[in-house]
């Protein structure tokens, strides 16, 4: 990975002006107040697209990621596999020691009827901050590093880790403001495995892939005609 080229410009700039914003509304509302206003909007659709969405927040999404990014370049797997360290580490620290016992949505308003999706199981404790969300936005946040060539890719990439914080919400397994912590832990993991990776892992034995690249036929021929001169 190199500092200048893989800045993840555009999804850290939108990034920084919604979680901007989302903090006004998070930390100056009542607690649960939001979460029951988007709580009597329910669809059978929407309750089947968000349950799908949520799915892509568990930690083991980035396994397959991992591999996949080692085909193309050993650096970007290792960026990745440092990211979903540190993004683990800080999310059970947080919920095991810091904010243990937190209850979730479904403790705090336990005297509320509130809206359930028939068949899906909610959890009561350990809220702060969303684990999944933190995956989801270290995941969606690391992509945009390596594929930062792309704009319209990286506001994509956003979209999807807001999509998968948003499902926490509407599942009401979260408050917005374990949302919005988490997404904090996923893009401050991302950038600290870009650091890492940039500071140890960028010199060339890193840039291989597992498959070797053929070498450009024009590239060789050059090489050759330049020996050639030379040796004449």
């Amino acid at each position: 990975m190199k500092r200048k080229k893989n800045l993840a410009t555009w999804y850290i700039l939108f990034y920084l002006i919604l979680v901007g914003i989302g903090g006004l509304f998070f930390l100056s509302s009542e607690k649960g107040h939001l979460e029951l206003l988007f709580n009597t909007h329910h669809h059978s659709f929407l309750d089947q697209f968000f349950i799908i969405m949520t799915m892509f927040g568990d930690g083991a999404v980035l396994i397959p990621i991992i591999l996949l990014l080692s085909l193309n370049r050993f650096s970007y797997a290792i960026f990745m596999l440092w990211t979903a360290l540190i993004h683990m580490v800080l999310v059970f620290l947080a919920k095991n020691l810091i904010f243990k016992g937190a209850p979730r949505p479904a403790e705090f308003l336990k005297d509320v009827d509130f809206y359930r999706i028939p068949g899906f199981e909610l959890h009561h404790w350990n809220s702060f901050p969303s684990g999944h969300t933190a995956t989801a936005f270290a995941m969606t946040c690391g992509l945009a590093f390596i594929f930062s060539k792309n704009k319209n890719f990286q506001i994509a990439l956003l979209l999807i880790g807001c999509l998968i914080g948003f499902s926490r919400v509407y599942l009401m397994q979260h408050f917005f403001l374990d949302v919005w912590a988490g997404s904090i832990v996923g893009v401050s993991s991302a950038l600290i495995g870009r650091e890492i990776t940039i500071r140890y892992f960028s010199t060339v034995p890193f840039k291989k892939s597992i498959f070797k690249k053929p070498k450009p036929k024009i590239a060789k021929l050059r090489r050759q005609l330049t020996i050639q001169k030379k040796e004449a």
